[in-house]
């Protein structure tokens, strides 16, 4: 019985560290990651020693009128960003929560918006073919 309330506490530890992360990158992070930078999830084991962060960026779209179009644009790995910044991140994770143990911070890209767009893509071309969308008219989905 010792263990009742341990997937409540990983949950509120999980969602508040996932705040602070966010905080961070907003306060700190604005220059080096311009664009929507959002902290999807974060996953914990029980002892709270490791937190494995998962983000999306959509970075800014360069829309100036005039402005040559050039192939070599910077793609930016916020991932690979906030990895370097992980150490100060993980001082103010310990100002803020007060921890016996501060996480280790590992952060990843979430592909998982990038999927969903795809597959949001592809349901609406095969929406606009007439071929399918007729053979899927022909059959009773219930």
């Amino acid at each position: 019985m010792k263990n009742m309330g341990d997937g409540r506490r990983k949950a509120r530890v999980e969602k508040e560290v996932q705040e602070v992360v966010s905080g961070f990158i907003i306060r700190q992070l604005r220059h080096d990651l311009p664009g929507v930078v959002t902290v999807t999830r974060v996953q914990m084991p029980a002892d709270f020693r490791h937190a494995q962060i998962f983000v999306t960026y959509f970075a800014p779209a360069n829309d100036v009128k005039g402005a040559p179009d050039t192939d070599d644009k910077k793609e930016v790995d916020a991932a690979e960003v906030l990895q370097s910044w992980a150490g100060d991140i993980q001082d103010e994770i310990a100002h803020i929560m007060k921890m016996r143990y501060c996480p280790k911070l590992t952060f990843y890209n979430d592909e998982t918006t990038e999927k969903i767009l795809k597959i949001e893509k592809l349901i609406s071309e095969i929406s606009k073919d007439p071929t399918i969308k007729a053979r899927l008219d022909e059959e009773d989905i219930d």
